[in-house]
């Protein structure tokens, strides 16, 4: 009984030690301002459409936002094809919260046609000067010209299975979704007229990411449909190129409840589409 009573006694000091030493409230680091943020943003030397964000800033997250999405890195070089004058801002997560610079200005005076001319850019877009107009490969019959279907399952434990096209719930409603055209006219331009959902449609850009086989698009999305494409975790970050040659693509975005699952919509070319 002894014993016992001093292993209670012994606890409970340990608690009202434990309980002393905890501070009456909790707070965060400082605040970072404006002066303390610590960076560069600069042309490459080697190709002046390269533009280099260097983060110098110590002990924060970095947060660029750039004319062809956002970036965490700490160095990142985005390219940018075409002549303009383009807005980089530059922020950071800090223990006090997160800061952010003003816009920083950069113009571009050259054209950067090795980028433009290689083969992704032309099989998306036709080419510098040209444009290319893709369409779901899905018809108001429900008919796929090329693909078993215009969306496929993917990912760790979702692997495609040619059955799926005929379970209601896992495809996607037949229809004609209209079309969406890149264009490479003075910009990277991306149109989206989509016909069974209007106010997925809009104007704005893309950039393809060659080195990482990755797509993405700004002020508008590619063709999706509504059950299948709400699952979707953001329609405006870098999709994954799973296909793209001169007719057919495919892309990949991730699910917002599982990131290891994938939902990939099928492309074929408008000329394909008219001409099979």
């Amino acid at each position: 009984m002894k014993n016992k009573l001093k292993i209670l006694v012994v606890f409970l000091v340990s608690v009202l030690l434990f309980s002393a030493c905890r501070p009456d409230k909790y707070e965060l680091g400082p605040l970072a301002s404006k002066t303390d943020l610590k960076y560069t943003i600069a042309p490459s030397s080697t190709n002046p459409n390269n533009i280099v964000l260097t983060s110098l800033t110590p002990n924060v997250t970095p947060m660029w936002v750039t004319p062809y999405g956002q970036s965490t890195r700490v160095k990142d070089t985005i390219n940018i094809p075409f002549p303009g004058t383009y807005k980089f801002v530059y922020g950071v997560e800090s223990a006090g919260g997160f800061v952010q610079s003003d816009s920083a200005t950069v113009i571009v005076n050259t054209l950067d046609q090795n980028t433009v001319s290689s083969p992704m850019w032309v099989n998306l877009a036709g080419g510098y000067g040209k444009s290319k107009t893709w369409v779901l490969d899905l018809d108001a019959n429900g008919v796929s010209k090329y693909f078993g279907g215009p969306f496929y399952y993917g990912g760790t434990g979702w692997e495609w299975d040619p059955a799926f096209k005929d379970i209601g719930w896992a495809g996607v409603s037949a229809g004609n979704y209209g079309t969406m055209t890149f264009d490479l006219k003075g910009d990277a331009h991306f149109s989206s007229n989509n016909l069974m959902f209007p106010d997925l449609s809009g104007t704005g850009k893309f950039m393809l990411y060659t080195a990482t086989n990755q797509l993405a698009t700004i002020g508008a999305q590619v063709l999706h449909d509504k059950a299948q494409g709400n699952n979707v975790l953001d329609w405006y970050a870098k999709m994954t190129i799973k296909t793209l040659d001169a007719d057919h693509m495919q892309l990949i975005c991730i699910s917002k409840a599982d990131g290891s699952a994938w939902y990939i919509y099928n492309y074929i070319s408008l000329n394909y589409y008219n001409t099979h």
